[in-house]
C-alpha cells in the first residue's frame, strides 16, 4: 500500500538528497570537514561556480520533491487515464473508471480472424501493483534515472501500463484451438488422366501456426490494452506447384496426342489415346511429378497384338495308322519381341511418334518334322502281361484304378537319354479306395492296383533292353506277379523309372483287357537287342521267401549279359482278417512277355 509523506519528512528527505549532492561541509558544519586545506588559487576559481550550481540543484530538488510530495509526479499517465498530480488514493478510482474496463477483448488478425473475449481470458486489473507503479515514476533508481523520468513526466510523456492479470491457460488453449481451424497442409499439384483427357489440380500453399510467438503477442495486447494482436506463423509452400504440373500434363498430353498405330506383315492395330493414357504412370517425385509409361499396363494394353501373332510352335510326335507309327507334322511358331516393342514405345510415345512396326521373330519347335522322322520308334521292341483277375480283390473299383493309371502313362514319348517316372504321371490323379498291402498286411486304400500297373510295365521295360533306373520289390509275394519281377510303388516314397538307352524315340503303351490282362508295350528303334528274364526262389518257407531274377541279353546275336539281376526276399503275407498265408500256399505266375 502507498501512503502519504509527512511536511518534515519531506524537509528531512530533502536534506538528505541534498547533502547526496553537495561536497561534505557544504550542508552544515565545518565547511572544511575538520580538515585544513591549502588554497589554491585554481582550484577556488572552479570550485566557487561549481558550488552554485550544486546549492540551486539541491535547492530545485528539494523543492520539486517538496511539492509533489505524497503524489504521482505530474504528467503520469496509466493507459488512457491522466493520473499525474493526484495521490495515490484519489488516482484509485480514476483508473478503475478509465483503465478497469478499457480493454474488453483482444482481436486476433490473421488467416482467420478471431476474438478473445476479457471473460473467457479472466482479465482484471491490480489496481494496487498499477498504483505503486505509477508512484514509483521519478522515486526509484538512481539521481539521473529519477531526473530523466520526471522530465519525461514534464513533457507528458511518461506513460507506464496498467498491472493486468489474465488466465495464461485459457489463452494458450484458445491460441491451440484457432491454430487446429488455421493449420493446412500444402495440397500439392496433381496431373490425373480420364479418359483421353489430362488434368491439373492446382496446388496451395499451407499454413502453420506459432502458438508461442502468438501467445506473446496476446499478452502484448492485453498488457499494452491495444486490444489488437497478429497470429504468428508461417505458408507452407507445396513440393509440387501448378506449374510444375503443368509442365507434366504437357507431357502427359504429348504422349496422348494421337492414336498409336501398329503394324507387321500386313497386319494392323490401333491403340486410342485413352488406352495410351491407362498406361502412362504419373507420380511425385522429388518436387516433381514424373511422367512415365508403365511397362505392366502397356503389356495389357498390347493384349491383341499378342493374342494375334503370338503362336505356340506345334512339335513332332507320333501317331498310330493302323499297326504302323507315323510321324506328325511340326509347325514353326511365331513371338512378339515384346522388349524391343516395349522400349520402343517407351521411347518414342513421348517424342511424338505415332507409327510403330511390331518385332516378331519365329520360334522352333524342339522336335521338327525331320528329327523326328530320324528317330521315329518304327517297331515293337517289347510287350508283357499280367493277369488282373489273380488279384485277391477283383472289383470293379480296382479295375477302374488299373484303367486310370494305365491311361495315364499310355502315349508317353521318351527322348534318346530321357528318364521315364511312373509317379510324375500317375500321381496327380485320383483313385478309388481299394485292396492294398502294406508292410505284409492287407488293407485299404487310394490307389489299389497301380503297383500291377507298374509291375507290367517294369516288366516290358526290361524285355525292351532299357535301363532301370529304380525299383522297389513289394513286401510278400504277390498272385499276379512272378516273385523277383515285380515292382511297387508308393506316391512321394516309391517310384518305378527307367530310362531310354536307344538312339530313337521309344513310345510307351498301357491298356486293360476285357480279357484279364494289363498290357504294356514298348516301340522304338530295333537294335538288335534280345532279352530273357526269368526268376527263382533260393528258399521259401512259412515265413519267408527268397528269389534271385535272371536275365540274359543278347545284341545282334551276342551274348552281352547273362546272370542274376538281384535277389529278391518277402515275408509272409497278412490277409484282411489277419490269417497268415505263408509263401508256399502261394503258386507263382508264369512269365509272359
Amino acid at each position: 500500500m502507498l501512503r502519504s509523506r509527512t511536511t518534515e519528512e519531506a524537509l528531512d528527505a530533502a536534506r538528505g538528497r541534498v547533502k547526496g549532492l553537495l561536497p561534505d561541509g557544504l550542508v552544515g558544519g565545518d565547511p572544511s570537514g575538520g580538515r585544513k586545506f591549502r588554497k589554491r588559487r585554481g582550484r577556488h576559481r572552479v570550485a566557487g561556480p561549481l558550488l552554485i550550481v550544486c546549492a540551486v540543484v539541491a535547492i530545485l530538488v528539494a523543492a520539486d520533491y517538496w511539492s509533489n510530495s505524497g503524489r504521482i509526479y505530474r504528467g503520469v499517465e496509466v493507459g488512457p487515464a491522466a493520473v499525474g498530480g493526484e495521490t495515490p488514493q484519489a488516482a484509485r478510482g480514476t483508473v478503475e473508471a478509465e483503465v478497469g474496463g478499457a480493454m474488453k477483448e483482444v482481436r486476433l488478425d490473421g488467416p482467420q480472424d478471431a476474438t478473445l473475449s476479457d471473460e473467457a481470458l479472466d482479465v482484471s486489473l491490480d489496481v494496487e501493483a498499477t498504483l505503486d507503479r505509477a508512484y514509483a515514476v521519478g522515486r526509484e533508481g538512481n539521481v539521473f534515472e529519477r531526473l530523466g523520468e520526471r522530465l519525461d513526466a514534464t513533457w507528458g510523456t511518461a506513460r507506464i501500463d496498467p498491472v493486468i492479470l489474465y488466465d495464461s491457460g485459457v489463452a494458450r488453449a484458445e491460441v491451440e484451438a484457432l491454430a487446429q481451424k488455421l493449420n493446412t497442409v500444402p495440397r500439392e499439384g496433381t496431373v490425373s488422366v480420364s479418359g483421353d483427357r489430362v488434368e491439373v489440380g492446382e496446388s496451395e500453399a499451407g499454413y502453420e501456426t506459432d502458438v508461442g510467438a502468438t501467445l506473446v503477442n496476446v499478452e502484448r495486447a492485453i498488457m499494452g490494452m491495444t486490444g489488437e494482436a497478429e497470429v504468428a506463423g508461417r505458408s507452407l509452400a507445396p513440393n509440387v506447384s501448378t506449374a510444375e504440373a503443368e509442365a507434366a500434363a504437357e507431357k502427359a498430353r504429348d504422349a496422348m496426342s494421337g492414336p498409336v498405330t501398329l503394324t507387321t506383315g500386313g497386319e494392323e492395330w490401333e491403340l486410342s489415346p485413352a488406352q495410351i493414357g491407362e498406361t502412362l504412370s504419373i507420380a511425385p517425385e522429388g518436387g516433381d511429378i514424373r511422367v512415365s509409361v508403365d511397362e505392366g499396363r502397356l503389356q495389357e494394353a498390347l493384349a491383341g497384338v499378342y493374342a494375334d501373332l503370338n503362336v505356340k510352335p506345334v512339335e513332332a510326335g507320333y501317331k498310330f495308322l493302323g499297326e504302323e507309327i507315323a510321324t506328325t507334322e511340326s509347325r514353326d511358331g511365331k513371338e512378339v519381341e515384346s522388349k524391343k516393342l516395349l522400349a520402343d514405345l517407351k521411347a518414342g510415345l513421348f517424342e511424338g511418334q505415332r507409327e510403330y512396326e511390331v518385332p516378331v521373330i519365329v520360334s522352333q519347335p524342339k522336335l521338327t518334322t525331320e528329327e523326328a522322322e530320324k528317330l521315329r520308334p518304327t517297331e515293337l521292341l517289347s510287350t508283357y502281361r499280367t493277369n488282373y483277375t489273380l488279384s485277391s480283390d477283383t472289383s470293379g473299383e480296382r479295375v477302374e484304378n488299373l484303367r486310370i493309371a494305365s491311361d495315364a502313362v499310355s502315349g508317353t514319348l521318351l527322348a534318346p537319354g530321357e528318364v521315364f517316372s511312373f509317379n510324375e504321371l500317375a500321381a496327380p490323379l485320383e483313385y478309388n479306395e481299394t485292396h492294398v498291402i502294406v508292410e505284409g498286411a492287407e488293407t485299404t486304400a487310394n490307389g489299389g492296383g497301380l503297383c500291377q500297373v507298374a509291375s507290367t510295365l517294369f516288366n516290358a521295360a526290361n524285355y525292351a533292353g532299357l535301363e532301370i533306373v529304380e525299383r522297389h520289390p513289394h513286401f510278400s509275394e504277390l498272385p499276379y506277379i512272378r516273385p523277383g519281377l515285380d515292382a511297387t510303388v508308393w506316391f512321394g516314397a516309391l517310384d518305378m523309372r527307367f530310362k531310354n538307352t536307344t538312339d530313337g524315340y521309344v513310345l510307351v503303351q498301357e491298356s486293360v483287357g476285357e480279357d484279364g490282362y494289363v498290357y504294356a508295350s514298348i516301340y522304338g528303334r530295333p537294335n538288335g537287342t534280345v532279352v530273357e528274364m526269368d526268376s527263382e526262389p533260393t528258399y521259401r518257407t512259412e515265413d519267408a521267401s527268397e528269389w534271385v531274377t535272371y536275365k540274359t541279353v543278347t545284341r545282334d546275336g551276342k551274348k552281352i549279359f547273362d546272370g542274376p539281376m538281384f535277389t529278391t526276399s518277402y515275408a509272409a503275407l497278412i490277409n484282411e482278417q489277419g490269417i497268415k498265408i505263408p509263401p508256399t500256399q502261394l503258386d507263382p505266375a508264369p512269365v509272359i512277355p
